[in-house]
This record gives structure tokens, C-alpha cells and sequence, in this order.
């Protein structure tokens, strides 16, 4: 059996990566949104991701993750 592998010249999104942060319990804690970009404005959007700047992140932190994707997407609707 062979294997084939194909893959587009074209990309089919960009990403626009943007800097945020959450303070709990008097420790900050950084992270990058990232808001992917269609490349074809008729197409469905993708979703949006929050990725921490450091491992090291408590729990209730990371919980936030629906709250910072919400919030973002409220001031893109402004």
C-alpha cells in the first residue's frame, strides 16, 4: 500500500494572534488569543483559542478559557 500526501500551496486561513492577560489572586497570568481569518468571507468562521504563555497556570485560571473567548468576541460585536 502507498501512501499519498497532498497539500495546498494556498492557505485556507491566517491567524491573528493578540496578547491578554487574567489577574487572580494577585498573580497575572499571560496569554495569546488567537483569532483565525477565513480566507473566504462566505465561509463559516473558526473557532477562536487560548493558549497561556506558561505552564504554570491554576486551574480556576484555565477555567476562564469560555469567559476570554466570550469577552473577545463582545468587543468584535462593538
Amino acid at each position: 500500500m502507498e501512501n499519498q500526501i497532498v497539500i495546498n500551496k494556498d492557505p485556507s486561513f491566517t491567524e491573528i494572534w493578540r496578547e491578554g492577560c487574567v489577574t487572580h489572586n494577585d498573580t497575572t497570568h499571560y496569554f495569546w488569543l488567537i483569532h483565525p481569518q477565513n480566507k473566504d468571507a462566505n465561509s463559516e468562521e473558526y473557532e477562536c483559542e487560548v493558549r497561556w504563555f506558561f505552564s504554570k497556570v491554576p486551574k480556576e485560571v484555565r477555567a476562564l478559557y469560555p469567559q476570554i473567548i466570550n469577552s473577545f468576541k463582545q468587543t468584535l460585536n462593538k
